[in-house]
């Protein structure tokens, strides 16, 4: 039997039952059967309306049920598209109660991320409202009522990030401005003058300050307004402290006297510049008193300059003839035209520079050129000093041709901005390089035609002396060497004051051969030669040592070395000769 088989038999048996006791009581009541049939009809009646009144209820419950089912599915639905989530899948073959137990769940589940969400939201963004209100910057706006999304609780959060960094960079700028800002008023030794200066220097670490665009706009331009006022001052003291120097130095006030005065006005502060002028002023009185003094000392330094610019002698002239007094108004002249040269110099310094490096090594050329011709050089080899010599040449060889375009391009550059030449004492630069490289090349003529007048001269002093009896030369020991034969020795001979070399031998004897031990003859057979031998050689007059070396150029000696390059073995004199000839 099941469980409504036997519901059913205990609801018949109960209906019987309770019948079977109304008739009883019915009886004892001795009720008619029309009053029993009605009183019959009502008990059915009343069970029947009872079932009745049960079975609406279920109905009422399903429906109930139903109802809320559907609306709990359409608030998923919401939920999940203001969530901006994925609903969960629907579930096919539960009861109603299962149906309405699941959609009730997933509902407080939605219901409870949207609770965090809004709560997470109004956090992020009383944060954000406090980070832009002391930046005045505008928050991110979300609207009201509005269920915030993954993005938007993303994109609070990147914006409070990007506003505390903000908020700590503009922290950093404050300090720093607030920090120049005591600087400054404590170099121009004054006290904030506005209310605005007065709560931002006043303002705790700790303090929330005013952190706006427009705030730290206005910081700025208080700053830079006190940092130009500083700066003027201290292009107003260093004019004052170098017009002061130069006053004491053409004073000639004591080192000590100076240091004492600058020890007391070592600032740039408004306290030192009065010191300053009034120094200043004192000095100017004592400058009247010596104004031939200041003149002469300025004439000096002008010229200093003069020089270091390359004045020509014209410019110079004019100027000092312009000028000749010595009076208030001739010291300012000569005061401005020293400051005149001063920049001149120091805005071309680059020039200038190039213009001293070229003369140097064009004097450097002059002086090695002037040194080759001194044949005495090449008999003092010790320390290398041919070697050096050749370097040196090498040197100005390899940096003049270098310097001199160098130098050239500038002048060109200097002309194009300047609009005029640019000129080295008085001519233009092209024309003064022209100039010196004339000069050189005349020099160099001028040279080379005295060689061969002095080489014409003695052909025909040699000329003149053929025939005559020569004199007993003087006999030499065998390991004494004939050093003015021998232009490569580097042995100095003994007795050279009573040595006499005749120039006809000097240009018929090898300097291979004079360098050798003579082992032909013995003396005594030498000194007892054939009268014939002896005349058979012409005479010339003997000449002492210092004197025969200053008739000997550098072209004879190097002729001599062409001629017996065959028994030389220096790798060294060759290319020498070869570049001297260059």
């Amino acid at each position: 039997m099941d469980a409504n088989t036997s519901v059913k038999d205990i609801v018949l048996e109960e209906h019987d039952r309770t019948l079977q006791q109304l008739e009883a009581i019915w009886d004892e009541l001795g009720l008619l059967d029309d009053q029993r049939r009605d009183r019959r009809e009502a008990f059915h009646t009343h069970i029947l309306n009872l079932c009745q009144r049960i079975l609406d209820d279920e109905k009422a419950l399903r429906a109930r049920i139903n109802s809320r089912i559907v609306a709990n599915t359409q608030n998923i639905i919401k939920l999940s598209e203001e969530l901006c989530v994925t609903p969960e899948e629907e579930v096919d073959g539960l009861p109603l109660l299962d149906l309405d137990a699941l959609l009730q769940e997933r509902i407080d589940k939605l219901e409870q991320i949207k609770e965090e969400r809004l709560e997470n939201l109004k956090e992020l963004q009383e944060k954000d409202e406090g980070l832009c209100e002391l930046l005045c910057e505008t928050p991110y706006y979300i609207p009201p009522n509005f269920v915030p999304t993954l993005e938007d609780i993303s994109n609070v959060e990147k914006h409070i990030k990007a506003m505390e960094k903000e908020k700590e960079e503009r922290e950093k700028t404050f300090a720093t401005l607030k920090a120049g800002l005591l600087d400054f008023l404590q170099e121009l030794e004054q006290s904030p003058e506005d209310s605005f200066l007065q709560q931002i220097l006043c303002s705790d670490e700790d303090e929330d300050v005013p952190l706006g665009k427009a705030d730290l706009q206005q910081l700025r331009t208080v700053h830079s307004d006190l940092e130009f006022k500083v700066r003027e001052n201290e292009a107003k003291s260093l004019e004052l402290r170098e017009t002061i120097k130069h006053l004491w130095d053409l004073l000639q006030i004591p080192v000590e006297d100076q240091e004492a005065f600058l020890a007391t006005a070592h600032k740039h502060t408004p306290s030192s510049i009065a010191k300053l002028q009034e120094e200043l002023r004192r000095l100017k009185v004592l400058r009247e008193q010596n104004l031939s003094l200041f003149i002469e000392k300025l004439q000096e330094e002008l010229t200093e300059w003069w020089e270091k610019c390359c004045v020509g002698e014209l410019d110079r002239e004019a100027f000092t003839s312009s000028h000749p007094g010595a009076d208030e108004e001739t010291l300012d002249v000569y005061e401005n035209e020293v400051k005149k040269w001063k920049k001149f110099h120091q805005d071309n310094i680059g020039i200038l520079e190039m213009v001293n490096q070229f003369m140097n090594l064009y004097v450097q050329m002059w002086e090695l050129e002037e040194k080759a011709k001194d044949p005495s050089r090449l008999f003092n080899t010790r320390g290398g000093a041919l070697l050096q010599e050749e370097k040196a040449k090498k040197k100005v060889r390899n940096e003049l041709p270098r310097v001199e375009t160098r130098l050239i391009e500038l002048g060109k550059e200097w002309e194009e901005r300047e609009g005029k030449p640019f000129c080295i004492y008085g001519i233009p630069l092209e024309e003064h390089i022209k100039a010196l490289w004339e000069k050189h090349e005349a020099r160099k003529e001028q040279e080379k035609n005295k060689k061969q007048n002095e080489k014409g001269n003695l052909d025909s002093k040699q000329r003149m002396y053929k025939g005559t009896t020569p004199a007993k030369t003087p006999v030499m020991s065998r390991k004494r060497m004939l050093v003015a034969e021998d232009p490569v020795s580097t042995k100095r001979p003994k007795h050279v004051n009573q040595l006499h070399i005749s120039p006809t031998k000097l240009q018929t004897i090898s300097p291979v051969k004079a360098m050798q031990t003579p082992r032909t003859r013995p003396l005594a057979e030498r000194n007892h030669q054939a009268p014939e031998v002896i005349i058979a050689k012409p005479m010339v007059p003997f000449k002492p040592i210092e004197e025969l070396q200053s008739t000997i150029t550098y072209d004879t000696f190097e002729e001599k070395l062409r001629s017996s390059s065959e028994y030389l073995n220096s790798t060294m004199l060759e290319p020498r000769i070869s570049e001297n000839r260059k």
